[in-house]
């Protein structure tokens, strides 16, 4: 053997290809071909084609003769001979095999191995490397024993498939890379399933010990029902009846609709706790028909959400009264005032501005106890009348509204009623407010501030005429 001759062969075997001695000693002679006749030898021929080098090897004193049918030559051609192949094997393998298979290469590639295949009818494959031109290819051999005649023989083909192998390595790589990203993706959700919503049969994928416990079949015939079954036994009692509705598979396909996507919050019992969960939906791009339905449990960010809510609603909310605080009316007012400037204001507004009267007078004579009882009264009165507007206490004695919707509509006649109950708790010795309005004008006001300007001012003319309604009174 000798040059870059030895090779592995994956897929061909050599055994269909060359099929007795006779078709070697025919090539050899350079016997012709009749080209209309499929003859054996012609076929023959078109399957070694397939490989570099064919060797073929007599057992008996170990000479061989190397046959190439490359080319557009119509025989095969005799490329070298030998006395002993597997002599050559040594020498060619330390100069020509990839030093990592040379071990690999010599254990296989030897007079027992060889004797054995013989003996037993056994062909063998081997794959390994060969450097050319300093770099290493893949190549593949595969051995067959000889029939008939020639069954003292071994045949060796050798066949380069370093592009072969590469491709399957690189798609290899790239089917690995694609499981890791895919079972990262999935390792989010807790359970998977996947449905096929013509037919209604569906595979459930779970990860958790915790969902496992739902005892969800792992397969199933029919998704919807079962879904409808289990989710009496494991939905939260106040989401179920939401979830109930969302799960029949009319209002399922219509609410993924066209989208791509679609999910829903609600909660799962798991360990007799209610735990939240998010249902993602999202449709097979292969075909439209499946569905995959991945199920995270959202619970720990979703407690910290509530957490932080109420932490807001506590910063953002007085202890006296429970109405909003100043910082809250700071931040609607920040927040009314970006529409303003970008002109995205979505409805009218007013504000409307309330002053407790004579509270300095019941701190005085009646204590801090009382005054704290007066001003309570006072935003009852407020939050009574304006029933639908946020109230703000935004000083000690100062309230403040934002009027929208239907208190928007009907704020001159609600202005008119505080107005009048004021008047009459006067009468009874009870609390009573002054208050002013103002409106909100795209044209005039270019900040909120100035129609709270405008309402304040409201408010001190009430103020002083109301004192001296009731100095008259």
């Amino acid at each position: 053997m000798d040059k870059e001759k030895i090779n592995l062969n994956y897929n061909y075997d050599v055994a269909d290809k060359i099929k007795t001695r006779r078709f070697v000693e025919w090539k050899d002679n350079n016997q012709n071909t009749n080209e209309n006749e499929p003859t054996f030898a012609r076929i023959a021929l078109s399957l070694a084609n397939d490989y570099e080098s064919i060797y073929y090897i007599d057992m008996k004193d170990d000479s061989y003769i190397e046959y190439s049918a490359s080319g557009n030559d119509k025989r095969l051609k005799i490329a070298s001979r030998g006395d002993d192949f597997f002599a050559d094997t040594i020498v060619n393998c330390k100069r020509l095999v990839f030093k990592d298979d040379q071990e690999k290469f010599l254990s296989k590639i030897n007079k027992d191995n060889f004797d054995d295949a013989i003996k037993h009818n056994l062909p063998f494959t081997l794959g390994y490397r060969l450097v050319i031109n300093g770099k290493p290819l893949y190549y593949q051999l595969k051995t067959t024993r000889g029939t008939g005649a020639d069954d003292k023989y071994i045949i060796v083909g050798v066949k380069n498939v370093d592009a072969q192998v590469r491709r399957e390595q690189k798609n290899a790589a790239e089917s690995e890379t694609y499981n890791q990203i895919a079972s990262a993706l999935a390792g989010r959700y807790e359970v998977i399933y996947y449905v096929d919503i013509e037919t209604d049969e569906y595979a459930e994928y779970s990860s958790s010990e915790k969902y496992a416990q739902l005892k969800v079949g792992t397969k199933g015939y029919d998704f919807f029902n079962d879904t409808q079954k289990n989710m009496k036994r494991d939905i939260y009692p106040e989401d179920y009846p939401m979830m109930v509705e969302f799960m029949k598979k009319d209002n399922f396909i219509k609410a993924l609709g066209d989208s791509s996507v679609y999910s829903i919050t609600y909660r799962l019992m798991l360990d007799g706790n209610p735990e939240y969960v998010n249902l993602r939906a999202v449709r097979s791009k292969d075909n439209e028909n499946h569905i995959i339905i991945g199920v995270t449990n959202i619970n720990e960010s979703e407690q910290r959400k509530l957490q932080l809510k109420n932490a807001i609603n506590i910063a953002y909310k007085d202890a006296l009264t429970g109405v909003k605080n100043k910082h809250a009316y700071s931040a609607d007012e920040a927040n009314m005032n970006n529409k303003i400037i970008n002109d995205i204001i979505t409805q009218e507004f007013a504000i409307v501005v309330c002053d407790v009267n004579d509270l300095k007078s019941v701190n005085d004579t009646k204590g801090h106890n009382a005054g704290d009882n007066y001003i309570k009264d006072a935003c009852k009165m407020i939050c009574d009348t304006y029933k639908h507007s946020p109230v703000y206490r935004i000083g000690g004695d100062e309230f403040a509204l934002i009027l929208t919707g239907e208190d928007y509509i009907y704020r001159n006649v609600l202005l008119e009623t505080l107005k009048n109950i004021s008047r009459d708790n006067k009468r009874k010795g009870l609390v009573t407010l002054a208050c002013g309005m103002g409106v909100y004008s795209c044209e005039l006001d270019k900040e909120m501030k100035t129609v709270f300007e405008r309402a304040d001012n409201a408010m001190y003319e009430h103020k002083r005429l109301f004192k001296a309604e009731v100095d008259e009174f």
